[in-house]
């Protein structure tokens, strides 16, 4: 799908953008240590001709580029938007609005850094609710992840800290200069951005995100006739949900009959078992797109994942994410099924691939979704997509899974959640 450009999501980006630049800004003014990345900017713009923005551009430019090279994807380039404009924000504030703006007691330098490390991970959480592209540092690990084939997020992510880091402490090291970059500010940052920016994208996520705009209405019965699926669509339209999925034999009949509305089609493809070949997937993905689909809601290989054999999953998803091209790709794990840590190395191995979204389970597995599951999946997630499908039976269920971390709600119950009810289908 196309990117949705609003006034209101350009809003939340133009922001985001805005207080991240403040926070470098005044983190630096703190002087008790910035994030990693930010310690080699700002090392890089008073070492060499470059501005601090400059710098900012210049590494995050690199960065998109090495991401771009290693997932072999045109989109990623689309990160470079908010790396200008960051970039010009922090020349803005740090050349003009706060140039002479150096606080001397520790107690107000102090107060000043946590006052920097608050607004930015709010500058990022409005990035990311405003689902425009963003987080070229986030898609560096992934691409990492690829590259080296390893599903350690951990390790991948110390390894992402450390080299800036040390490129900062090289430069200082070079020149003899006091950049006054690294400091216990540079390790608080390190532990309490990821929590923060976690809590700020479930609250905005909580609060702004419409119900409707949260649902897959589904009919995936194999008893489903013309009747089920026209009752289905009506229903779509009415409370315009985000999407109806449904089996790909009705694809191109929901894509005709909602051609006029803002409603998506998403079909199910290697379902509900997974146990197809990746090549019988492919084609399904490539028939489903033909037909009409917008989003495409595949299941994983659960005794590949059972077998610890990620290294197949990751494959796997990533052809069927290079047949979906800019379509969404949600992949189903059936959690049911799967240990936490087969959960986490899971996810892991798709978000590696490029899978836009992980989801909880078919409907038709043992169980369906559980809170303990979705905040592991969101743990991983890191601002993309998880979906939580399987007995979601009230509002109540509905804001609890929005507050593990849900951001999409896949249920044939869709009405009765929006008219408060509770639902009687397990699905």
């Amino acid at each position: 799908m196309p990117l949705a450009i609003t006034w209101k999501n350009t809003a939340y980006y133009v922001l985001g953008c805005l207080l991240i630049a403040l926070g470098v800004v005044m983190m630096i003014r703190a002087d008790i240590g910035t994030s990693p990345w930010d310690a080699l900017h700002v090392a890089m713009g008073r070492t060499t001709p470059l501005t601090i923005g400059a710098s900012t551009i210049v590494v995050a430019a690199t960065v998109t580029l090495f991401v771009t090279f290693v997932r072999r994807r045109a989109k990623y380039l689309l990160m470079g938007v908010p790396i200008v404009l960051v970039g010009a924000a922090i020349d803005l504030f740090d050349l003009v609005i706060f140039a002479s703006f150096w606080p001397d007691p520790l107690v107000l330098r102090s107060a000043l850094f946590a006052l920097a490390l608050s607004i930015m991970p709010l500058g990022g959480a409005l990035l990311i609710i405003s689902t425009y592209p963003a987080g070229v540092f986030d898609e560096s690990m992934y691409a990492l992840m690829h590259l080296f084939k390893t599903q350690r997020l951990v390790l991948v992510r110390i390894i992402q800290d450390a080299t800036p880091l040390t490129l900062a402490l090289i430069i200082t090291w070079i020149t003899h200069r006091d950049v006054g970059t690294v400091g216990i500010g540079t390790l608080t940052f390190v532990v309490l951005v990821g929590p923060l920016l976690k809590t700020y994208v479930k609250t905005f996520r909580r609060y702004f995100m419409k119900l409707n705009k949260m649902i897959d209405h589904t009919y995936l019965k194999p008893v489903g006739t013309k009747e089920d699926i026209d009752a289905l669509l009506e229903e779509a339209i009415e409370y315009d949900f985000k999407s109806v999925c449904v089996n790909p034999t009705w694809v191109a009949y929901a894509s005709e009959s909602l051609k006029k509305s803002d409603v998506l089609v998403c079909t199910v493809i290697g379902f509900p078992l997974g146990a197809s070949t990746t090549r019988s997937k492919v084609y399904e993905t490539e028939d489903a797109l033909r037909n009409g689909a917008h989003e495409i809601d595949m299941v994983v290989n659960v005794g590949w994942v059972k077998a610890g054999r990620y290294g197949e999953v990751e494959k796997e998803v990533k052809a069927i994410k290079d047949t979906c091209g800019n379509r969404v790709l949600k992949v189903i794990l059936e959690t049911c099924y799967l240990t936490d840590d087969e959960i986490r190395q899971a996810s892991e191995a798709c978000f590696a691939a490029g899978a836009d979204f992980v989801k909880t389970s078919t409907g038709f597995g043992s169980g369906g979704a559980t809170l303990h599951a979705v905040k592991i999946m969101a743990d991983v997630a890191k601002g993309r997509g998880v979906k939580a499908s399987g007995g979601v039976k009230t509002r109540e269920d509905v804001e609890m899974m929005i507050e593990a971390g849900a951001t999409r709600i896949g249920t044939s119950s869709g009405v009765k959640l929006m008219q408060g009810k509770t639902a009687e289908s397990d699905y």
